[in-house]
Order: structure tokens, then sequence, then C-alpha cells
């Protein structure tokens, strides 16, 4: 740009000296050539400006919209990293003829280590599929379980998670805490990826309370309770770690 510039002021210096010292003819002809090289170098100067300015803009705005893009996939990131859990309970109930799984409205998000609570609440939580069946309260079991709502309601496949270790605190049913058999941590992920505690109550694998008997093959009754509406696990989540 200081070349240009430099170039003008040349090309009116000659044009100056021309006009000064030869004759009309002579004066005119250079006076000619000196406005023309001038217009030239005031024009790719001008051209070479607009440039800069341009460059320098689309820089700015190259850097704005990467700074953006990274700021919206950031948050984007941070709020996909969480997981909704509900209690689930499976029926093998061959008195009312029923064998699905009915799913608590109560949920947790977890986003981060620490303890959280669910209860599964017959008066609220039972499907009208369950009633119409028959089913009226917490006995013919199979299990009851912590399981990944998102892979549930079939909008995931997997969990969204690397590791997650879960330990039982306080299993209640009905007001009365049961005692809990095995405080240990222990994954809570299955080899599918798929979050799903397993217990703490299971007919197959065994439970991790007491207070439960067979009434079947695979089908666990609470044994000081007839009629069981209302079951709240209380549980810690370590060693999460998002995908």
């Amino acid at each position: 740009m200081k070349k240009k510039i430099l170039g003008i002021v040349l090309a009116l210096g000659l044009m100056c000296s021309f006009t000064a010292c030869g004759s009309s003819n002579d004066a005119a002809t250079a006076t000619t050539a000196a406005t023309t090289a001038a217009t030239e170098a005031v024009a790719e100067a001008t051209t070479e400006a607009g440039a800069a300015v341009a460059e320098a803009t689309t820089e700015a705005t190259t850097e704005a919209t990467t700074e953006a893009t990274t700021e919206a996939t950031t948050t984007t990131t941070e709020a996909a990293a969480e997981i909704k859990l509900r209690l689930n309970v499976l029926y093998n109930d061959s008195d009312s003829n029923y064998y699905s799984t009915e799913v608590s409205a109560d949920e947790v998000t977890v986003t981060e280590n620490g303890q959280y609570e669910l209860t599964f609440d017959c008066a609220t939580d039972l499907t009208d599929n369950a009633k119409t069946a028959g089913v009226r309260n917490l006995q013919h079991l199979t299990a009851i379980f912590v399981y990944d709502q998102a892979v549930r309601d079939g909008s995931e496949a997997a969990s969204p998670l690397k590791t997650a270790d879960i330990r039982w605190d306080k299993v209640v049913v009905d007001g009365v805490e049961l005692a809990v058999t095995n405080s240990d941590f222990k994954s809570a992920l299955k080899s599918n990826g798929i979050f799903d505690t397993n217990d703490p109550i299971n007919s197959w694998d065994g439970s991790a309370v007491e207070g439960m008997v067979e009434a079947g093959e695979h089908v666990l009754d609470f044994a000081d309770n007839e009629n069981p509406q209302k079951i709240t696990v209380t549980f810690t989540i370590d060693n999460l770690e998002f995908k």
C-alpha cells in the first residue's frame, strides 16, 4: 500500500516536472501520462485496500463462527451428560396371568456421583393393564431394579456411560426398612451397555435384602407383608463416567 502511494506521488512529480521544463505539447503529453499513471496507481491502491478489508472481515467472521460453533457443541455435550433412571417392577404373577414390567413415575436425573432415591407406589404407578389383570400390590415378583428410562422407552439403544457403580443404602417397604445384605459397590452396567442393576430384589440371582420368600419358581413375595404397596430404594452412584 505504501509503495502504491509513493508511485502516485512520483507520477504527480513527473507531471509537474514536464510541465515546467518542456514545450506545451510535451507538457500536455507528460501530463496525460502522469495523470494516467496516477489514476492507475490510485485504482490499484484502492483495490488492495478493499482486498485487505475483505480479508480482515472474512477472518473476523470465520473466527466468530468457529467460536460460536465450539460453544454450541460444548453446551450440547454438557446437556447430554446425564442419565434418567426409574424403578422397575417385573411381575411373575400366575394368579393374575401378568408377567410384565411396571415402571415408576418417580425419576432421578443422574449427572454426577452421589446418593439418589426412587419410589414405586402401586396407588399411582400401576398401569391400567396391570389393574385390569388384577394386580393390586407388590407380590409375585421376578425382580425390582433400577433401569435407564431412555432405553426403556425406546429412545436409546444403550446408556451414555463408560462406567457406573452402584451401592444399595436402604430399602423401605410400606415404612419398614429391610436389612441390606450386600452394601458393596458393583457395576450398574450390563455387558450390553445398559444401566440395569438387576436387583435389589431378584428371584434368579438373589436379592440384596432380607425379608423375601419364594412363592413359586422364580417368584418372590415380601415375607412379612401380605399387601405391600410402596417401595423406596436409596442408592449411591460412584465411578460415573459418561461417553
